[in-house]
Protein backbone atom coordinates (compact mmCIF):
# COMPACT_ATOMS: atom_id res chain seq x y z
CA UNK A 1 0.00 0.00 0.00
CA UNK A 2 1.08 3.59 -0.59
CA UNK A 3 2.68 5.22 2.46
CA UNK A 4 0.16 8.00 2.75
CA UNK A 5 -2.66 5.47 3.01
CA UNK A 6 -1.30 3.67 6.06
CA UNK A 7 -3.30 5.49 8.69
CA UNK A 8 -6.21 7.88 8.92
CA UNK A 9 -6.97 10.39 11.63
CA UNK A 10 -8.32 7.79 14.08
CA UNK A 11 -5.26 5.58 13.73
CA UNK A 12 -3.02 8.61 14.09
CA UNK A 13 -4.75 9.55 17.34
CA UNK A 14 -4.27 6.03 18.70
CA UNK A 15 -0.60 6.08 17.81
CA UNK A 16 -0.18 9.46 19.46
CA UNK A 17 -1.48 7.99 22.68
CA UNK A 18 0.65 4.85 22.47
CA UNK A 19 4.13 6.13 21.68
CA UNK A 20 6.70 7.99 23.74
CA UNK A 21 6.77 9.22 27.32
CA UNK A 22 4.42 11.48 29.20
CA UNK A 23 6.45 14.59 28.43
CA UNK A 24 6.34 13.96 24.70
CA UNK A 25 3.07 15.09 23.11
CA UNK A 26 2.43 15.30 19.39
CA UNK A 27 1.38 18.75 18.25
CA UNK A 28 -1.75 19.47 16.24
CA UNK A 29 0.04 22.29 14.41
CA UNK A 30 1.39 21.59 10.94
CA UNK A 31 5.02 20.50 11.01
CA UNK A 32 7.19 21.26 7.99
CA UNK A 33 10.12 19.22 6.80
CA UNK A 34 12.32 22.27 7.30
CA UNK A 35 11.60 21.92 11.04
CA UNK A 36 12.56 18.24 10.98
CA UNK A 37 15.76 19.08 9.14
CA UNK A 38 16.41 21.65 11.86
CA UNK A 39 16.31 18.86 14.45
CA UNK A 40 18.97 16.94 12.47
CA UNK A 41 21.15 20.04 12.39
CA UNK A 42 20.58 20.93 16.04
CA UNK A 43 21.82 17.57 17.33
CA UNK A 44 24.63 17.07 14.83
CA UNK A 45 22.89 14.20 13.03
CA UNK A 46 23.89 15.56 9.64
CA UNK A 47 27.54 15.50 10.69
CA UNK A 48 27.73 11.75 11.35
CA UNK A 49 25.32 10.92 8.56
CA UNK A 50 27.02 10.62 6.11
CA UNK A 51 30.36 11.67 7.67
CA UNK A 52 30.82 8.56 9.81
CA UNK A 53 27.92 6.44 8.56
CA UNK A 54 27.55 6.88 4.78
CA UNK A 55 24.60 4.46 4.62
CA UNK A 56 22.37 7.40 5.64
CA UNK A 57 22.66 11.00 4.45
CA UNK A 58 20.81 13.50 6.66
CA UNK A 59 22.21 16.65 5.07
CA UNK A 60 19.83 19.32 3.82
CA UNK A 61 18.39 18.58 0.40
CA UNK A 62 19.22 14.87 0.58
CA UNK A 63 17.72 13.56 3.81
CA UNK A 64 14.08 13.16 2.77
CA UNK A 65 14.81 10.75 -0.08
CA UNK A 66 16.87 8.63 2.34
CA UNK A 67 14.12 8.35 4.95
CA UNK A 68 10.53 7.98 3.80
CA UNK A 69 9.72 4.47 2.65
CA UNK A 70 13.38 3.44 2.74
CA UNK A 71 14.31 0.16 4.37
CA UNK A 72 16.43 0.53 7.53
CA UNK A 73 19.91 -0.94 7.35
CA UNK A 74 20.44 -1.70 11.05
CA UNK A 75 17.12 -3.56 11.35
CA UNK A 76 16.09 -4.79 7.88
CA UNK A 77 12.57 -5.64 9.11
CA UNK A 78 11.79 -1.93 9.57
CA UNK A 79 11.64 1.20 7.43
CA UNK A 80 13.29 4.47 8.36
CA UNK A 81 10.04 6.42 8.13
CA UNK A 82 6.55 5.03 7.57
CA UNK A 83 4.21 7.94 6.92
CA UNK A 84 1.48 8.08 9.56
CA UNK A 85 3.11 5.49 11.83
CA UNK A 86 5.89 6.65 14.18
CA UNK A 87 5.75 3.36 16.11
CA UNK A 88 7.00 1.54 12.99
CA UNK A 89 9.43 4.24 11.90
CA UNK A 90 13.07 3.41 12.63
CA UNK A 91 13.98 7.11 12.80
CA UNK A 92 11.52 7.85 15.59
CA UNK A 93 12.42 4.71 17.54
CA UNK A 94 16.14 5.42 17.19
CA UNK A 95 15.68 8.91 18.65
CA UNK A 96 14.16 7.32 21.77
CA UNK A 97 10.50 7.13 20.92
CA UNK A 98 8.73 4.52 23.08
CA UNK A 99 11.93 2.95 24.49
CA UNK A 100 11.20 -0.49 25.99
CA UNK A 101 14.22 -0.79 28.31
CA UNK A 102 15.18 2.40 30.21
CA UNK A 103 16.02 4.84 27.41
CA UNK A 104 17.52 2.19 25.13
CA UNK A 105 15.42 1.31 22.08
CA UNK A 106 14.97 -2.35 21.22
CA UNK A 107 16.64 -1.55 17.91
CA UNK A 108 19.91 -0.56 19.56
CA UNK A 109 21.84 2.47 20.78
CA UNK A 110 19.72 5.61 21.11
CA UNK A 111 20.69 8.56 18.93
CA UNK A 112 22.57 10.77 19.30
CA UNK A 113 25.06 8.42 20.98
CA UNK A 114 26.98 9.37 24.11
CA UNK A 115 24.69 12.37 24.65
CA UNK A 116 21.51 13.13 26.62
CA UNK A 117 18.20 12.29 24.92
CA UNK A 118 16.93 14.94 22.56
CA UNK A 119 14.49 17.45 23.98
CA UNK A 120 10.95 15.97 24.29
CA UNK A 121 9.62 18.88 22.22
CA UNK A 122 11.97 17.96 19.36
CA UNK A 123 11.03 14.28 19.59
CA UNK A 124 7.37 15.33 19.56
CA UNK A 125 8.04 17.41 16.46
CA UNK A 126 9.48 14.41 14.59
CA UNK A 127 6.57 12.28 15.80
CA UNK A 128 4.02 14.84 14.64
CA UNK A 129 5.69 15.14 11.23
CA UNK A 130 5.37 11.38 10.74
CA UNK A 131 1.76 11.32 11.98
CA UNK A 132 0.90 14.13 9.57
CA UNK A 133 2.07 12.11 6.58
CA UNK A 134 5.87 12.65 6.58
CA UNK A 135 5.58 15.38 3.96
CA UNK A 136 8.51 16.86 2.03
CA UNK A 137 9.36 20.54 1.55
CA UNK A 138 6.57 20.78 -1.05
CA UNK A 139 3.99 19.39 1.38
CA UNK A 140 3.73 16.04 -0.40
CA UNK A 141 4.18 12.51 0.95
CA UNK A 142 6.64 10.77 -1.31
CA UNK A 143 8.75 7.64 -1.25
CA UNK A 144 8.59 4.00 -2.33
CA UNK A 145 5.61 1.76 -1.69
CA UNK A 146 5.87 0.02 1.69
CA UNK A 147 4.31 -3.43 1.89
CA UNK A 148 3.58 -4.67 5.42
CA UNK A 149 6.23 -2.82 7.41
CA UNK A 150 7.57 -4.63 10.46
CA UNK A 151 7.31 -3.65 14.10
CA UNK A 152 9.95 -3.03 16.73
CA UNK A 153 10.31 -5.78 19.36
CA UNK A 154 8.16 -5.40 22.48
CA UNK A 155 7.99 -7.00 25.90
CA UNK A 156 11.72 -6.64 26.53
CA UNK A 157 11.59 -4.89 29.91
CA UNK A 158 11.92 -8.11 31.92
CA UNK A 159 14.48 -9.39 34.40
CA UNK A 160 18.03 -9.49 33.07
CA UNK A 161 19.44 -12.92 32.29
CA UNK A 162 21.98 -14.11 34.84
CA UNK A 163 23.33 -17.19 33.03
CA UNK A 164 24.94 -17.45 29.60
CA UNK A 165 23.10 -20.62 28.67
CA UNK A 166 19.54 -21.87 28.80
CA UNK A 167 16.91 -23.72 26.83
CA UNK A 168 16.10 -21.12 24.16
CA UNK A 169 17.35 -20.62 20.62
CA UNK A 170 18.13 -17.45 18.69
CA UNK A 171 18.32 -17.57 14.90
CA UNK A 172 18.61 -14.83 12.33
CA UNK A 173 20.43 -13.19 9.47
CA UNK A 174 23.20 -10.61 9.16
CA UNK A 175 23.28 -8.49 5.99
CA UNK A 176 25.31 -5.51 4.83
CA UNK A 177 23.94 -2.08 3.89
CA UNK A 178 23.13 -3.42 0.42
CA UNK A 179 21.07 -6.17 2.12
CA UNK A 180 23.49 -8.87 0.92
CA UNK A 181 24.41 -11.70 3.36
CA UNK A 182 27.54 -11.16 5.47
CA UNK A 183 29.56 -14.37 5.64
CA UNK A 184 31.45 -15.12 8.90
CA UNK A 185 29.82 -12.24 10.77
CA UNK A 186 29.87 -12.61 14.56
CA UNK A 187 26.80 -12.36 16.78
CA UNK A 188 27.73 -12.13 20.46
CA UNK A 189 25.69 -12.50 23.63
CA UNK A 190 26.43 -10.03 26.46
CA UNK A 191 25.48 -10.17 30.13
CA UNK A 192 26.26 -8.10 33.19
CA UNK A 193 29.43 -9.62 34.58
CA UNK A 194 31.84 -9.26 37.48
CA UNK A 195 34.69 -7.97 35.34
CA UNK A 196 32.97 -4.78 34.25
CA UNK A 197 31.18 -3.02 37.10
CA UNK A 198 27.84 -1.69 35.92
CA UNK A 199 28.59 -2.80 32.38
CA UNK A 200 28.31 -5.75 30.05
CA UNK A 201 30.70 -8.51 29.10
CA UNK A 202 30.82 -10.76 26.02
CA UNK A 203 30.17 -14.42 26.76
CA UNK A 204 29.04 -16.43 23.73
CA UNK A 205 29.15 -16.15 19.96
CA UNK A 206 27.53 -17.48 16.80
CA UNK A 207 29.03 -17.19 13.29
CA UNK A 208 27.05 -16.70 10.10
CA UNK A 209 27.25 -19.08 7.16
CA UNK A 210 27.37 -18.37 3.42
CA UNK A 211 23.72 -17.30 3.49
CA UNK A 212 24.27 -14.87 6.37
CA UNK A 213 22.26 -17.07 8.74
CA UNK A 214 23.30 -17.83 12.31
CA UNK A 215 22.02 -19.98 15.17
CA UNK A 216 22.76 -19.42 18.85
CA UNK A 217 21.60 -22.59 20.66
CA UNK A 218 21.03 -22.96 24.39
CA UNK A 219 20.16 -19.28 24.72
CA UNK A 220 19.27 -18.08 28.23
CA UNK A 221 15.89 -16.81 29.37
CA UNK A 222 15.50 -13.16 30.38
CA UNK A 223 16.64 -9.95 28.67
CA UNK A 224 20.12 -9.25 27.33
CA UNK A 225 22.01 -7.69 24.45
CA UNK A 226 23.15 -9.22 21.20
CA UNK A 227 25.79 -7.47 19.10
CA UNK A 228 26.65 -8.21 15.49
CA UNK A 229 30.12 -7.53 14.07
CA UNK A 230 31.47 -7.77 10.55
CA UNK A 231 34.92 -6.84 9.25
CA UNK A 232 35.20 -3.15 8.33
CA UNK A 233 31.62 -2.37 9.37
CA UNK A 234 29.80 -0.53 12.15
CA UNK A 235 28.54 -2.94 14.81
CA UNK A 236 24.85 -3.15 15.65
CA UNK A 237 23.09 -3.78 18.99
CA UNK A 238 19.80 -5.52 19.66
CA UNK A 239 18.01 -6.20 22.95
CA UNK A 240 16.21 -9.54 23.16
CA UNK A 241 14.09 -11.28 25.79
CA UNK A 242 13.45 -15.02 25.75
CA UNK A 243 11.23 -17.32 27.75
CA UNK A 244 12.33 -20.83 28.62
CA UNK A 245 12.47 -22.96 25.48
CA UNK A 246 11.51 -20.10 23.14
CA UNK A 247 12.93 -19.67 19.65
CA UNK A 248 13.32 -16.07 18.47
CA UNK A 249 14.49 -14.61 15.16
CA UNK A 250 16.65 -11.46 15.06
CA UNK A 251 17.80 -9.59 11.96
CA UNK A 252 20.92 -7.42 11.78
CA UNK A 253 22.14 -4.99 9.13
CA UNK A 254 25.74 -3.73 9.27
CA UNK A 255 26.62 -0.37 7.67
CA UNK A 256 30.02 0.06 6.05
CA UNK A 257 32.46 2.01 8.19
CA UNK A 258 33.74 5.27 6.71
CA UNK A 259 36.53 5.79 9.26
CA UNK A 260 39.59 3.53 9.00
CA UNK A 261 39.95 3.13 12.76
CA UNK A 262 40.94 0.97 14.56
CA UNK A 263 43.34 -1.46 12.88
CA UNK A 264 44.85 -4.67 14.28
CA UNK A 265 47.92 -6.79 13.56
CA UNK A 266 50.18 -9.46 15.07
CA UNK A 267 47.41 -11.59 16.55
CA UNK A 268 48.90 -14.48 18.54
CA UNK A 269 47.69 -17.57 20.37
CA UNK A 270 50.06 -19.39 22.75
CA UNK A 271 47.90 -22.03 24.43
CA UNK A 272 46.00 -20.01 27.06
CA UNK A 273 47.60 -16.66 26.21
CA UNK A 274 46.00 -14.38 23.58
CA UNK A 275 47.34 -11.07 22.26
CA UNK A 276 46.90 -8.63 19.40
CA UNK A 277 48.34 -5.24 18.49
CA UNK A 278 45.75 -2.48 18.16
CA UNK A 279 46.42 0.82 16.42
CA UNK A 280 44.10 3.82 16.45
CA UNK A 281 42.28 6.23 18.74
CA UNK A 282 39.22 5.95 20.97
CA UNK A 283 39.52 2.18 21.40
CA UNK A 284 36.53 0.80 23.29
CA UNK A 285 37.76 -0.73 26.56
CA UNK A 286 35.79 -4.00 26.42
CA UNK A 287 35.72 -4.41 22.65
CA UNK A 288 39.04 -5.92 21.66
CA UNK A 289 37.82 -9.47 21.18
CA UNK A 290 39.06 -12.97 20.45
CA UNK A 291 36.44 -15.41 19.20
CA UNK A 292 36.70 -19.19 19.29
CA UNK A 293 33.95 -20.25 16.93
CA UNK A 294 34.45 -23.96 17.59
CA UNK A 295 33.65 -23.50 21.28
CA UNK A 296 31.10 -20.76 20.62
CA UNK A 297 32.90 -18.46 23.06
CA UNK A 298 34.22 -14.89 22.92
CA UNK A 299 36.87 -13.37 25.20
CA UNK A 300 37.71 -9.74 25.93
CA UNK A 301 41.33 -8.60 25.71
CA UNK A 302 42.62 -5.68 27.80
CA UNK A 303 45.36 -3.07 27.89
CA UNK A 304 46.45 -1.20 31.03
CA UNK A 305 46.20 2.20 29.38
CA UNK A 306 43.18 1.46 27.18
CA UNK A 307 45.11 2.89 24.24
CA UNK A 308 46.87 1.51 21.20
CA UNK A 309 49.48 -1.16 21.74
CA UNK A 310 49.31 -4.78 22.84
CA UNK A 311 46.00 -6.07 24.19
CA UNK A 312 45.99 -9.48 25.85
CA UNK A 313 44.03 -12.05 27.85
CA UNK A 314 44.88 -15.16 29.88
CA UNK A 315 42.33 -17.95 29.68
CA UNK A 316 41.45 -20.59 32.24
CA UNK A 317 41.35 -23.27 29.54
CA UNK A 318 43.27 -24.36 26.45
CA UNK A 319 41.02 -24.21 23.37
CA UNK A 320 41.88 -25.40 19.89
CA UNK A 321 41.67 -22.84 17.07
CA UNK A 322 40.94 -21.20 14.82
CA UNK A 323 40.68 -17.84 16.61
CA UNK A 324 39.22 -14.63 15.17
CA UNK A 325 40.51 -11.27 16.49
CA UNK A 326 38.86 -7.85 16.09
CA UNK A 327 38.79 -4.42 17.72
CA UNK A 328 36.11 -1.74 17.97
CA UNK A 329 36.37 1.98 18.66
CA UNK A 330 34.00 4.19 20.65
CA UNK A 331 32.21 5.23 17.46
CA UNK A 332 31.25 1.58 16.82
CA UNK A 333 33.72 1.12 13.95
CA UNK A 334 34.88 -2.50 13.70
CA UNK A 335 38.35 -3.38 12.42
CA UNK A 336 39.18 -6.05 9.91
CA UNK A 337 39.15 -9.62 11.25
CA UNK A 338 42.39 -11.54 11.75
CA UNK A 339 42.28 -15.33 11.95
CA UNK A 340 44.91 -17.39 13.77
CA UNK A 341 44.83 -21.18 13.65
CA UNK A 342 46.06 -21.57 17.24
Amino acid sequence: MRLVAIAGLLAAAALAAGCGGEEETATTEDVTYEQVQGVFEKYGCAGCHPGSVPALDLTEGRSYSKLVGVRAVLDPTLYRVVAGDPGRSFLYLKLGGDPPVADIPAIGIRMPPDAPPIDPADLALVKSWILQGAKDVDGQTKGPVVVTPGSAPTGLDVAAATEATGTGTIVGTVVDERFEPVVDALVTLLLHGPGEEGGLEHYRVAVTGADGRFTLPEAPSGSYELKAYGPDTIYVVRIVALEEGETQEVQFGLPDRAVENPTISQAKVARTELSVTVTGSGIASNYVLAVNSGAGLVFELHNETGEEGTWSASLDRDLEGPWIFLAVDEQCNTSEFLTVEG
